[in-house]
């Protein structure tokens, strides 16, 4: 009888094993949090164990080729049992308080937070490799983002797209997730303007195939914190409102919607100075024309083509074709005719 007990411990506890040897997700209380392909995926890990309790750094990420990491999950969480207010102030220095903190209202493309930052998310551009190398009080994250990479023997270069995701109790304890894809995996052009990227809330807006990706990007954000306040059940959660986001909607389809999106598609991606340079030539060829019919003789024009030639150059000045001095320029000559 005893034997057969053991034997009944013995196979619950294999069976045990093997089911997380098997497992391709990472579970905190209730959120539930999808890894890669186990033959893509990268681990790497820090822990912080003092006498206020412990806190656990994860890092999963996904390395595509040999040259780069595709997606990475950053998981920061904690167990205080002492000195709560202490750590929680820590804390808010870290993510909200200072000028370097994770948190920048200026730099992100979204940013909520509740009222006494127990809740909190943002979507932006992010310098990963420049995170990395910084100095600050909490090395143990930036420890296991660099351990990820030397593990998997890549360089350091990246910038990504990101979204964190904080819960941050009052007595100390902590979430942090934070989702970022490396987006130089899938742009190949410079994505660089006045020293920011393209994705910076400064610049994006004038380049629309960017504002596009991060729209994508922001809906899959905004769905993924939506399970995370739930699944964590935190008691004073963020209203999320955005246009693209349909709450009845599962995690699934938008994911599938930001990683089947190509913002390389050549009939998304052309040059800007190759834009820029078809739309001076647009403008060019606009105004020789219009220079052309100015020359034709005053005997060859009645008042109303008069008329018409004068009104087609208004609306070339009004559309920003020609500027205010060759408008009246122009204007003038048609009239001596």
């Amino acid at each position: 009888m005893i034997k057969k007990f053991k034997f009944i411990i013995f196979l619950l506890f294999f069976s045990l094993i093997l089911g997380n040897a098997n497992s391709n997700n990472f579970k905190i209380k209730d959120l539930e949090i999808e890894l890669f392909d186990k033959n893509k995926l990268i681990t790497s890990s820090r822990i912080m164990t003092e006498d206020f309790g412990y806190l656990k750094v994860k890092v999963f990420a996904e390395k595509i080729d040999n040259e780069n990491f595709g997606s990475i999950i950053l998981v920061v969480y904690s167990k205080v049992d002492k000195y709560g207010q202490f750590i929680r102030s820590f804390l808010l220095d870290y993510f909200f308080n200072k000028d370097n903190s994770i948190f920048n209202k200026d730099d992100a493309y979204h940013y909520i937070e509740n009222e006494n930052r127990t809740n909190a998310f943002q979507v932006k551009e992010f310098d990963l490799q420049k995170f990395i190398k910084r100095s600050d009080d909490f090395n143990e994250v930036r420890s296991a983002l660099k351990g990820a990479y030397k593990k998997s023997s890549l360089k350091n270069n990246d910038r990504v797209i990101k979204s964190d995701h904080v819960y941050l109790t009052s007595n100390g304890n902590l979430v942090w997730v934070s989702h970022m894809f490396n987006y130089e995996t899938v742009i190949k052009e410079n994505h660089f303007q006045g020293g920011k990227s393209k994705f910076h809330p400064k610049n994006i807006n004038e380049f629309p195939k960017y504002k596009s990706y991060m729209d994508s990007w922001s809906n899959l954000a905004f769905k993924r914190h939506d399970e995370f306040q739930k699944a964590l059940k935190i008691k004073s959660q963020i209203d999320l409102i955005s246009d693209g986001l349909d709450k009845n909607e599962n995690l699934d389809y938008y994911e599938k919607n930001f990683y089947s999106s190509n913002i390389s598609d050549e009939k998304n991606n052309i040059n800007e100075d190759e834009r820029k340079a078809k739309e001076e030539k647009e403008r060019k060829a606009k105004e020789q024309k219009a220079k052309q019919d100015t020359q034709t003789s005053g005997e060859e024009l009645s008042v109303d083509d008069l008329m018409s030639k004068i009104k087609e150059l208004n609306e070339m000045y009004k559309s920003g074709v020609i500027s205010k001095e060759e408008f009246k320029m122009l204007k003038g000559k048609l009239l001596k005719k």
